[in-house]
């Protein structure tokens, strides 16, 4: 994992959050880095690399809900972001969907790392249904550019949080609790390639697993070895923040921390119980790391790949974004344009070297 390069990006709002509690949580093994239209909001974000994008055409304040706006500012800082990502290995890009600059920078800035080589991964959150008809087509449609643009695509559903708390939470409680989904898929993934163990899994079995894979499952499970083997399957076989199965999977990653006593009958009965799950397996890659310091705890992690789906976003070029009048407006007047001029004392919003290491 040494010589691997990882840059983890947090695009927008949603993304930036992620970055900060990343960072809180000492990801110190990889590069990262917060992106936003807003600089307000990057200089919310500590003990990381910021980078304010579109500053000709935002000016510094924001892309006001607005797709095309992130779209474009990404596009206008493409060559900054060509020298950040240069070099990189692995790209994981976190983010929401839903509003401006998450929703439109995205797909531009995993088209870039995957045109630069890197294995581009997407995480995403789909806007609660209480956020309105807007930004749930917004989402739709960046769906389907990410999909194109990107290696893997893990599709966060905000409402699946509601089912999973039956205490009234206050908005902003259930907008952190998004954050740590972001997080939580973030760290299974690195942790997957960071792990060595009796059974090793490196970064090029998972290179090869998720390279176009399009949308891909992930799940996490912890068991006591006190509790039913099945209870562990089961918990991976689902997970209420993805709305999508992994029954059509080709390919599966499972990923087991357990301690020195972990038997090759329990291997054999998590493996076999995964594998009955599925239509037609491909391959099931298995990686198994033996020297977890929890006694009789078992932690396995299942990311499944290559999932059939009859989409028809897929396979179909999206429609243009429909703004309105006002964002329009806003942004894309002549006259404004050229009145506009780049953000002054923008140096200090950029904390990150030339390019990462």
């Amino acid at each position: 994992m040494s010589n691997i390069k990882v840059t983890i990006v947090g695009v927008g709002g949603a993304g930036c959050n992620t970055i900060s509690r990343l960072k809180s949580k000492k990801f110190t093994k990889y590069n990262m880095l917060a992106v936003n239209t807003d600089t307000q909001m990057l200089e919310t974000v500590k003990s990381s690399g910021v980078f304010a994008i579109g500053p000709i055409l935002t000016n510094g304040f924001g892309s006001g809900g607005n797709p095309r706006i992130g779209r474009e500012a990404a596009k206008e800082s493409l060559d900054q972001l060509s020298t950040i990502l240069e070099g990189q290995d692995l790209v994981i890009l976190t983010t929401g969907l839903g509003g401006g600059t998450g929703t439109g920078a995205t797909p531009v800035i995993a088209s870039l790392a995957k045109k630069l080589g890197a294995l581009v991964i997407v995480v995403a959150t789909q806007p609660f249904g209480f956020e309105g008809n807007l930004r749930k087509q917004y989402s739709d449609r960046a769906v389907k550019s990410i999909l194109r643009a990107s290696d893997s695509f893990i599709e966060i559903n905000n409402d699946g949080l509601l089912s999973m708390n039956n205490d009234d939470k206050s908005l902003d409680e259930s907008f952190k609790q998004a954050d740590i989904a972001l997080i939580n898929i973030v760290e299974e993934i690195t942790s997957v390639i960071a792990d060595s163990g009796l059974i090793n899994i490196d970064f090029a079995d998972v290179k090869n697993m998720l390279t176009k894979s399009g949308k891909t499952f992930i799940s996490k499970s912890k068991i006591d070895k006190n509790q039913k083997m099945d209870d562990i399957c089961l918990d991976l076989k689902r997970n209420l923040l993805i709305n999508y199965s992994f029954k059509s999977a080709k390919k599966v990653l499972l990923s087991i921390k357990s301690s020195s006593n972990f038997s090759l009958n329990e291997l054999n009965v998590i493996a076999t119980k995964i594998s009955s799950f599925l239509d037609q397996p491909q391959n099931i890659l298995i990686g198994v790391n033996n020297t977890y310091h929890k006694k009789n705890i078992i932690e396995a992690t299942l990311i499944a790949s290559d999932l059939k789906f009859t989409f028809d976003e897929i396979e179909t070029p999206p429609k243009s974004f429909i703004f309105t009048e006002n964002n329009d407006e806003t942004y894309h007047s002549k006259n404004e344009s050229v009145k506009m001029s780049p953000l002054l004392n923008f140096k200090k919003l950029i904390k990150l070297p030339i390019a990462f290491n």
